[in-house]
């Protein structure tokens, strides 16, 4: 089998930022395994992921459409900035004919992706673990309702607080659970990290809840992010109108 004939995924750090290179035969038997890996990746919560294509040898350009999969689930939960790599002609020239990926961002060296990761680094975060107790779902929304005034989202001072609350409530009182709160542009996200993965009825119910909550636009939704862990999360819209809070 030639070099080119085997799929090859490296990675390596920079200053928080996870650099994968894929190199080799994109196909159908090989594009599942270049999802899912930058999916894990994604997923691991890194300050962003920059993907090198140069050495990448495409046999079927509808896959990929592999990238845009992994760049809206990235996109969703958690938030994950995914920037592509691409300075060798023939692999931009494709890129350009097919157009795809529609939405990953493309840059021609691995530093000016880089610098475009680090100046999306302007969000609002906070992570608490909740107690064990029947109190977690009360502590979820003095935690939230506290970011929220520290960022200064006065329109879902109400909301996410609520919302914050019903997700805890979902949880197993026996299960660690942890809140990750973010605020990035015109979203605010509620996670939820937990070892328990919804049933569809309890799932269904969730939303039914949180839509009688929240009278912005939202998502949600179940994001695995290792094999025993997952977070439950949904993203709440921010009015362009909002007054400020004061701290």
């Amino acid at each position: 089998m030639a070099v080119e004939d085997e799929l090859r995924i490296t990675t390596r750090h920079r200053d928080g930022v996870l650099v994968v290179t894929v190199a080799g035969r994109l196909d159908w038997s090989t594009y599942l395994r270049v999802q899912d890996e930058l999916l894990d990746h994604a997923g691991r919560e890194p300050l962003g992921v920059v993907v090198e294509l140069d050495d990448l040898v495409v046999r079927c350009p509808v896959l990929l459409v592999a990238f845009d999969i992994v760049w809206t689930s990235a996109a969703r939960w958690p938030g994950t900035p995914l920037m592509m790599v691409v300075d060798n002609p023939e692999v931009a020239a494709l890129l350009d004919a097919k157009g795809l990926p529609r939405h990953m961002p493309r840059f021609r060296t691995t530093d000016a992706a880089l610098a475009a990761v680090a100046a999306l680094r302007h969000g609002d975060q906070v992570t608490e673990p909740l107690p064990g107790c029947r109190c977690r779902p009360h502590v979820a929304e003095e935690i939230t309702e506290r970011a929220c005034r520290r960022w200064g989202v006065s329109s879902l001072l109400e909301i996410a607080p609520q919302v914050a609350g019903e997700m805890v409530t979902h949880t197993d009182d026996d299960a660690s659970v942890s809140l990750v709160l973010r605020r990035r542009d015109r979203e605010l996200s509620i996670g939820v990290r937990t070892s328990a993965r919804l049933a569809t009825s309890e799932r269904l119910t969730l939303r039914h809840n949180i839509a009688s909550i929240a009278i912005c636009d939202f998502r949600m939704g179940e994001t695995r992010v290792s094999s025993d862990r997952m977070v439950l999360w949904t993203v709440l819209d921010i009015p362009t109108d909002q007054p400020a809070v004061a701290n």
